[in-house]
Parts: C-alpha cells; structure tokens; sequence
C-alpha cells in the first residue's frame, strides 16, 4: 500500500469549523442598532462595511432581525413629501390610517409624472368607466362640490 493513496492532511481534525449557536448569533444581533439589516451584518449594508456573519448564518430561520429592506421612517417622511397638506392633517387627527395615506401619496407621485396630455386621457377614461354608475358618480359630485366649497372658503 503506498502512502500517497490514503493521505490525509488533518488526521486529528484540529482546527477546523465550528458552528456558531444560534444563541451567540442572537446575542451579536441584540448587541447592534435595531436599524442594521441583514446586509449590515453581511459587511454589505450601508451602515457596517465589516463582515460580521457568514450568508449561511444570516439566512438561519430563527434569528430574529429588526430591520429588513429600507427603514419605516425614510418611508414614512417620502409620504409625508408627496401627500396633501389636507392628507397629512387627516392622517396626524387619525381619521385614516397609514396605508390610505400611502396610497393617496403614491397616486399623487405617479400622477406628477404624467404629461398633461396623458393625465388628461388618463381621467376621460376614469370618468367613462364610472358614468354608467350613478352611486359612484354622485359621490364624485360630493367630493368634487365639498372640495370647491373648502377652496372658496381660504380665499
């Protein structure tokens, strides 16, 4: 039997691998700002450039991480910057709650994007799709009527 077939580099086993706990990888997430994410403790966020923990550890099941994706306040503020002033009131007295006041912001942002052209063709083919609707066009004239009123009203 030659030497050479059944060589083994580390007969012993000695300095190999160990697996961090999932308590120990708790205690390294628990000891940083609630606002890292994953890619922060991967060395690959915008907060931390020094690799903390391995793919593999991150992607464990039981870790609880307190931030995933972009922060609750940066959106929040994006929001704020492109609702109404009359939104942002209704919102801060609790007469709607966030994801209405999300969704008026995010129509209000897609709309500034249009050209004129496109936002006039944009409403001619909303109203002919409610026209046939007599409850829904009666509360447009509401809206639009209450609207008017309030616009007198601050002049």
């Amino acid at each position: 039997m030659n030497n050479k077939d059944y060589y083994n580099r580390n007969p012993k086993g000695t300095n190999q691998w160990k697996l961090r706990t999932d308590k120990e990888l708790q205690a390294i997430i628990d000891s940083k700002p609630r606002s890292w994410t994953k890619k922060d403790f991967l060395g690959e966020g915008k907060l931390n450039q020094k690799k903390l923990m391995t793919r593999k550890e991150t992607d464990r099941k039981t870790l609880k991480f307190y931030k995933t994706g972009r922060t609750y306040v940066r959106n929040l503020k994006d929001h704020f910057n492109h609702s109404t002033e009359e939104s942002v009131e209704e919102y801060r007295k609790g007469e709607i709650d966030f994801e209405t006041l999300k969704n008026r912001s995010s129509t209000i942002k897609w709309r500034n994007k249009m050209s004129k052209n496109q936002r006039k063709i944009y409403d001619k083919k909303i109203y002919a799709s409610i026209k046939n609707n007599k409850e829904k066009l009666d509360a447009k004239r509401k809206r639009q009527k209450k609207w008017y009123d309030q616009q007198k009203d601050l002049k």
